[in-house]
């Protein structure tokens, strides 16, 4: 959405960053892509009926298939904050819409990881669900802009 150039030479293409701030509209066509794929995984996370496997030693391979959604859309709009606050030092975003931004990012972060661990009040299946994000969380504190 903005953030990579491309400039095609010789029947290759050359992707360059691109340091400018994405536009409202820009940004409100991201977060209705965002709102897009949270309603389709909230709808499949509706459409499960059990989340455990009946041995109760893990997770279904319906709902590993699910939370591996999930966890992309999540770790996108992490990489999205990241951009914004980068934008924010470097002023190429005001502070205001950068927070306003960011807030909205935090608002579609929780809604979503609310909805999965509150699928199952069991003990054994809010753990299998958060050490499975646990496991395949990305660390983005080292990333680079």
């Amino acid at each position: 959405m903005g953030y990579l150039k491309t400039n095609p030479k010789q029947n290759k293409l050359f992707y360059r960053k691109e340091d400018k701030a994405q536009s409202e509209f820009n940004f409100t066509l991201l977060m209705d892509i965002f709102e897009m794929n949270q309603k389709t995984e909230l709808h499949n996370l509706g459409q499960l009926s059990g989340i455990m496997r009946n041995d109760g030693k893990g997770l279904r391979q319906k709902c590993l298939d699910v939370l591996e959604h999930v966890n992309e859309d999540v770790e996108r709009a992490q990489m999205v904050k990241i951009k914004l606050d980068y934008q924010k030092k470097s002023s190429l975003v005001s502070t205001s819409v950068a927070e306003e931004r960011i807030k909205k990012l935090d608002t579609h972060i929780e809604k979503i990881m609310n909805a999965v661990t509150n699928k199952n009040k069991d003990d054994v299946t809010v753990k299998a669900i958060k050490t499975y994000f646990k496991q395949h969380e990305i660390k983005l504190e080292g990333f680079k802009i």
